[in-house]
């Protein structure tokens, strides 16, 4: 699925968006209209037509910028892409309404409109309200990084889907609906956008045609007529994305090469994709993390994560199985496949393993100091989870874990009110009767949780239970699948 969408489907939209506007020229020149309503209600319109103007050649802008910072792995870029494109997109939004509200609301006017004057103000409303959104309310910023990489892909002719795969739910819809809007765009009166009236600024101050000439349709390219415009345009508009994609490069970090990954045993697999290490990184990770790693990326504040995004170069992770407390690479591997959808980072299984092992080369790259990981969590095979098993468990829970969890569950324990994650910073216990586990609530992952704890420095976020005895974790294991964790969680797995 992510092929088609992401690699296949693309192709499609681009070619209907730059070459039907050539064929409808061709064989139904003056079918490319505007179907100009201006007589009606004036006023109105020039509001909504200024606004909605210029708000899309603001938002035309600011994506070359973020699609540029986004390439080049340029925060400075990607930052002026939020201004340019907030304002614009909100300029635009506006003179969309009230086009919209217009149409529906002057009889003249809608008596004029076909279907698609009302598709592509809805087209419009909904792509740059899912953009603002985003960047407003959720405030995820910082997107345009694997937006950039993934577009660029397109345009070197080695689509890199994955890239796509790994960004936020909401900006692949609104990547999707813009997709479709341009495969759209060439069978909609917008296609007026493609004949700018450049010949009125050479035309002479009469101009007369003999009958001869009154119907020629001839091709010409000196930017006296629609045809030239368009030809100039497109092939203008292509030069400069293909510019983009191959001339700008990746972004890359002295001191760090990664072109091959460690997989299987250690074999040496060349990576199928061109984004691996620094640049892999600044694509999928940056817009939280960083480009400089240290937790301070765009979207760092954003209300959907339930804390701060980690300082990579501090390496203080907190789902490990060992008994150190040190993240191994396989803990990093881990949290980057799958990801921790309660708090808010999303999983990155799209990725090759060749990917994912350079991912996990960077970040050792900027863990300073980085200090042995220590031996796993000794993780016993899992028992048959039995009754007396979950009565042990019950027991054990009310013992250990209550004070901190509650005693249903509900991270609701007098101990945990005052448990902070970053100085000044509460985060409460995980509510585990609803399912709000971050690593994962397979029977493995609790074992490791219990064993190894929640490390954070000198004030572990949980302490480790690594003393009590394999059968007393497991007990906890089995009392927490079929007592507390919800039935839809436990079945899932």
């Amino acid at each position: 699925m992510n092929t088609l969408l992401w690699a296949v489907f693309p192709y499609v939209a681009l070619a209907l968006f730059f070459f039907v506007p050539f064929i409808r020229m061709i064989y139904r020149p003056y079918g490319v209209t505007t179907r100009a309503s201006g007589m009606f209600n004036r006023g109105v319109l020039g509001t909504a037509s200024l606004l909605l103007h210029w708000g899309i050649i603001l938002l035309f802008l600011g994506h070359a910028m973020g699609l540029v910072g986004g390439v080049a792995g340029s925060a400075f870029w990607v930052d002026l892409f939020f201004y340019v494109g907030a304002v614009g997109g909100v300029m635009a939004i506006a003179g969309s309404i009230i086009a919209l509200i217009r149409r529906f609301t002057v009889p003249e006017v809608r008596a004029l409109s076909q279907f698609d004057d009302f598709a592509v103000h809805f087209f419009l409303i909904a792509i740059i309200g899912l953009g603002l959104y985003q960047a407003l309310v959720d405030r995820i910023w910082g997107s345009a990084f694997a937006g950039a990489a993934w577009f660029a892909s397109l345009w070197r002719f080695q689509p890199e889907p994955e890239l796509m795969a790994g960004a936020g739910l909401l900006t692949q819809i609104h990547v999707l609906l813009g997709l479709l809007f341009a495969a759209y765009f060439p069978f909609t009166k917008l296609i007026h956008v493609w004949t700018y009236p450049i010949n009125f600024a050479v035309r002479p101050y009469q101009s007369m045609r003999t009958a001869a000439d009154k119907f020629r349709r001839r091709w010409e390219f000196g930017l006296r007529s629609d045809k030239s415009f368009l030809t100039y345009l497109a092939a203008g508009s292509i030069i400069v994305l293909l510019a983009i994609a191959f001339l700008i490069g990746q972004p890359t970090r002295d001191g760090f090469d990664v072109a091959v990954a460690e997989v299987d045993g250690g074999a040496q697999v060349a990576a199928r994709s061109d984004q691996v290490g620094y640049a892999l990184y600044v694509s999928q990770c940056a817009r939280c993390h960083g480009i400089d790693a240290d937790g301070n990326g765009a979207g760092r504040n954003s209300p959907t994560f339930a804390t701060l995004p980690r300082d990579l170069t501090a390496g203080l992770y907190r789902f490990v199985s060992t008994q150190s407390g040190i993240a191994s690479d396989a803990d990093l591997r881990h949290v980057i496949v799958n990801g921790l959808p309660v708090g808010g980072m999303p999983g990155f299984a799209a990725l090759s393993d060749a990917q994912v092992d350079s991912l996990v080369a960077y970040l050792d790259f900027v863990w300073v100091d980085r200090p042995e990981a220590g031996p796993a969590v000794n993780i016993t095979p899992q028992p048959a989870f039995t009754t007396a098993m979950r009565s042990q468990g019950r027991e054990l829970y009310a013992a250990n874990c209550s004070a901190c969890h509650g005693q249903t569950g509900a991270g609701d324990g007098p101990a945990g009110a005052f448990i902070e994650d970053y100085p000044g910073h509460l985060l409460p216990p995980a509510n585990l009767a609803a399912g709000a586990i971050k690593a994962g609530a397979d029977p493995v992952q609790l074992y490791n949780r219990i064993a190894a704890g929640i490390p954070n420095g000198n004030a572990p976020l949980m302490p480790a239970y690594g003393y009590l005895a394999p059968e007393e974790i497991w007990a906890l294991v089995a009392y927490l699948r079929r007592e507390i964790l919800p039935d839809s969680l436990v079945l899932a797995r």
